[in-house]
């Protein structure tokens, strides 16, 4: 089986769930299964940002990226927080290959700008996925290696560009037609209004949660990247916890709703 697993929230900041996590992909992948790792690292990005006395801005739940930001995103996310991933792995006998959107023509993006109620809004140096190569990741799975991609990747004009991780965790699951994409979360799923958990949410409801604002913040680019992604030939869809017990095996292995599970139909 194909998977995809994007990895976000306290993941990156603590020891303890990375190494917890990191077992369980090698779990996943001595099982005979291909794994993809995508990360962010939003919180330590904006913590060093702060530090830095570099403003931090969001729109729509996507970070404004100036060249200032997109510079630190680049040592933060594709050095430190990157490495970490491989150590991780590493350490637990895992062959790992850390790299970046740009790297090996693996993604080329186009510049995103936001709608607004007035038309749009430029975002900086931020970009949306326009196409892959998935010619490295191949070559990792022949070679049993897990590849670790960090959320930046190359424009036209030859920039880096900070990506929102769903949507490039969606695109390189679209590409590799991959059986299964994972979303973990420090939210554990989708809550409704109440803060009641959604186990289970159509691809033709998450349209109507954004408009009654039911989910809000990062909440809605992951969302609409889920929609997006139904539409080709990815399976399914699951948002969780990272420090959920044994959360990526449950789901994969024993196939159990740990957190939301987003399909195509009921």
């Amino acid at each position: 089986m194909r998977i995809v697993v994007k990895i976000g929230g306290q993941a990156a900041e603590e020891a303890r769930v990375r190494r917890d996590l990191a077992r369980q992909i090698v779990q996943l992948r001595r099982g005979g299964h291909q794994i993809t790792v995508v990360h962010g690292g939003g919180k330590v990005l904006t913590q060093t940002l702060e530090r830095l006395g570099i403003p931090v801005e969001f729109h729509q739940g996507l970070r404004v990226t100036d060249a200032a930001t997109r510079d630190v995103a680049l040592m933060v996310l594709a050095g430190m927080v990157n490495k970490q991933w491989v150590a991780e792995l590493e350490a637990q006998g895992q062959p790992a290959l850390g790299v970046c959107g740009g790297d090996a023509g693996l993604v080329l993006v186009r510049r995103l700008k936001a709608r607004t109620g007035n038309g749009t809004k430029d975002l900086g140096f931020v970009g949306r996925p326009r196409k892959i190569s998935t010619r490295i990741l191949e070559l990792a799975f022949q070679e049993r290696i897990v590849p670790v991609v960090a959320s930046l990747a190359l424009g036209p004009d030859g920039e880096y560009y900070n990506v929102n991780a769903d949507d490039l965790a969606a695109a390189l699951a679209t590409a590799l037609k991959a059986d299964r994409l994972l979303y973990l979360t420090e939210s554990g799923g989708v809550w409704d209004a109440e803060r009641r958990l959604l186990p289970i949410v159509k691809r033709d409801e998450i349209q109507n949660l954004i408009r009654k604002e039911i989910v809000r913040d990062g909440m809605i680019p992951k969302l609409r990247s889920c929609a997006r992604t139904l539409r080709h030939e990815v399976g399914e869809i699951d948002i969780l916890a990272p420090d959920a017990p044994n959360g990526l095996v449950r789901t994969v292995v024993a196939h159990e709703p740990v957190g939301t599970r987003i399909v195509k139909h009921a």
